[in-house]
């Protein structure tokens, strides 16, 4: 019986070192999911709430600091303050690239420019810088607007048109106050 007893006790030895390295596995677990539950939520699931509501806090950051300038709607402005101006009354509406002409964008911007005269520029150029702003948005991808700087890519995009149609540093910024893809 003593041999039988020796054998017994090696076996539940090994039977401990085998649930020790089980253990392993499940520490790493344990610690990696908060990590990656961090990760998620904020590069991936709190940028696509962002852009999905429009991007509220970037339009409220430019309202309160053109509150705090004193920035009255349709009034002069001082020199050195920006002119915004609404691009169009209609939206435009473009398919997207690699869609099959299935999924569209529809998009209306307002501009920023120092320059007092923006308004008469854009009007004198509208066919142009409809067209700018249809090339640019018509090359989108559906993956490429779905990302965290999909609509800075356009935004900048847009600017850099505007501004090869109008003069190097006409245009200041580009917001957009309508963003919807379908």
């Amino acid at each position: 019986m003593a041999a039988n007893e020796s054998e017994t006790i090696p076996a539940s030895g090994g039977s401990s070192k085998k649930s020790s390295n089980a253990l392993i596995p499940i520490i790493v677990v344990i610690l990696l999911v908060p990590a990656l539950c961090y990760g998620v939520m904020e590069f991936l699931i709190i940028p696509k709430l962002k852009s999905a509501s429009g991007g509220g806090a970037d339009h409220s950051k430019t309202e309160s600091s053109a509150k705090a300038k004193g920035d009255s709607h349709g009034g002069v402005k001082p020199p050195g303050e920006t002119t915004v101006v609404e691009f169009g009354k209609e939206a435009i509406v473009v398919n997207l690239a690699g869609s099959g002409n299935s999924r569209y964008l529809r998009t209306n911007f307002t501009i920023s420019s120092y320059d007092k005269n923006i308004a008469k520029l854009i009007e004198e150029n509208k066919s142009e810088l409809k067209d700018a702003a249809i090339t640019v948005l018509s090359t989108q991808s559906l993956d490429a607007l779905d990302g965290a700087n999909g609509r800075e890519v356009v935004r900048q995009g847009i600017k850099s048109r505007f501004n090869n149609v109008l003069g190097p540093t006409v245009i200041n910024e580009i917001f957009f106050t309508e963003f919807l893809i379908q």
